[in-house]
């Protein structure tokens, strides 16, 4: 059916009439980033007070990209989380390792990972907790938000057997698993 100039013009004043102030016609998914995607899928995931991923097996689905697949009640899954997170966010040629340090080791392979101190992180990168040589144990977060004084949230999987949102965490001094921040790994493409 074609439209007289009229009617078009009338179609367009009202669409354009319901959109938000500062609003665009384009797609949502053409105007988020691939970061924006990882911190959306990671905080998604965040365990609700009241409920555990272990118990319920729920975190289990953390190991759908793994080779060979895997028990969140077995194994630590906190680079299960991580993976996934980067897998549902679309990055392709991500990791397969579910040693947190792995990761790192991985990220140094590919010339991914930054080295605390030399490099500011960004919403979507892995934060590694541990020096990047394969070994365990470790631990690895997705950066969710890096404010101005250099504190960061983070999304991490298998903290106190949940997904936990970590708030104005300082790299410098933060410790988990008893392992320091020894860098951050950037997913491929971004």
């Amino acid at each position: 059916m074609k439209l007289s100039r009229r009617t078009a013009a009338a179609v367009t004043l009202t669409v354009l009439t319901l959109l938000p102030l500062g609003a665009t016609t384009a797609p949502a998914s053409a105007a988020a980033t691939v970061r924006d995607r990882i911190v959306s899928v990671a905080r998604g995931e965040i365990t609700p007070a009241g409920t555990s991923p272990e118990t319920t097996g729920s975190c289990d689905r953390y190991f759908a990209y793994h080779r060979g697949s895997g028990s969140c009640v077995k194994t630590p899954w906190c680079a299960a989380f991580a993976e996934w997170t980067w897998h549902r966010a679309g990055i392709d040629g991500t990791v397969d390792d579910l040693a947190a340090r792995g990761i790192g080791k991985w990220g140094k392979q590919k010339g991914l990972f930054h080295q605390r101190g030399t490099y500011t992180p960004k919403p979507g990168d892995l934060v590694i907790y541990g020096e990047p040589d394969g070994g365990t144990p470790g631990h690895v977060g997705v950066v969710a938000a890096v404010h101005a004084n250099g504190t960061l949230d983070t999304v991490d999987g298998n903290l106190g057997d949940k997904v936990a949102l970590r708030t104005h965490l300082d790299p410098s001094t933060v410790i988990t698993n008893h392992q320091a921040v020894s860098g951050y790994v950037s997913p491929p493409g971004a």
